[in-house]
């Protein structure tokens, strides 16, 4: 325990010197970088067959991938291209870390039933998004409401099931395809709405 507990401090401690130096303007965090990469590896062995993981090592990986992309849109040139980089790769060990997600075992829980039956109706309501059917309004209000119920029932929870934690990156990353409907879509009223549902959904998860 004492090992794991020491590895998520290492993860934490990394994870926010690599955001904060992109955020002040210092550049991308090479050794900071590499020692995120290290411990998400980890990770992926320490919590191999399990469906749940510390919430603290959660919370992190909710938020890196979507940090990084938009730093990569904050710098130029080759630095921009290296976080863009760097972005893609801790997103793919991140997904290996929450394979065997057990997604039917957190449908048949009561907390987050609803949540996965609404996104999952009508259309996967991210595919639609990615697919450029832009934001179905009325399916997101009854997902909100979800989450939010949700979020509030797993506040006192030590770990959160890889499932729900794959949901929340989802969700967390809502607003890259404000860019994508600006740029490529070309759907300015669409980025628009997606933005703003992005804040809603920000404000919650970052509580």
């Amino acid at each position: 325990m004492r090992d794991i507990n020491k590895h998520i401090h290492n993860f934490e401690e990394s994870a926010l010197n690599l955001l904060v130096d992109l955020r002040m303007g210092d550049g991308f965090n090479e050794k900071a970088y590499e020692k995120v990469v290290e411990m998400l590896t980890l990770f992926k062995m320490e919590y191999k067959g399990v469906s749940s993981i510390p919430k603290e090592v959660a919370t992190m990986m909710v938020e890196l991938y979507g940090e990084l992309y938009n730093f990569s849109l904050n710098y130029a040139g080759e630095e921009s291209e290296q976080i863009l980089k760097a972005a893609k790769n801790i997103k793919i060990v991140i997904e290996k870390c929450l394979e065997e997600t057990g997604e039917a075992e957190l449908q048949e829980n009561q907390t987050f039933t609803k949540l996965v039956r609404y996104i999952n109706e009508d259309g996967y309501f991210f595919e639609k998004l990615r697919s450029g059917k832009g934001l179905d309004e009325q399916q997101f209000e009854k997902i909100y409401q979800e989450l939010e119920s949700s979020l509030k029932e797993v506040h006192s929870w030590d770990a959160l099931p890889k499932a729900f934690v794959a949901i929340l990156i989802n969700f967390y990353e809502m607003d890259l395809f404000v860019y994508v409907y600006q740029n490529e879509f070309h759907q300015e009223e669409e980025a628009d709405k997606i933005y703003d549902a992005y804040e809603r959904v920000f404000e919650l998860i970052a509580g």
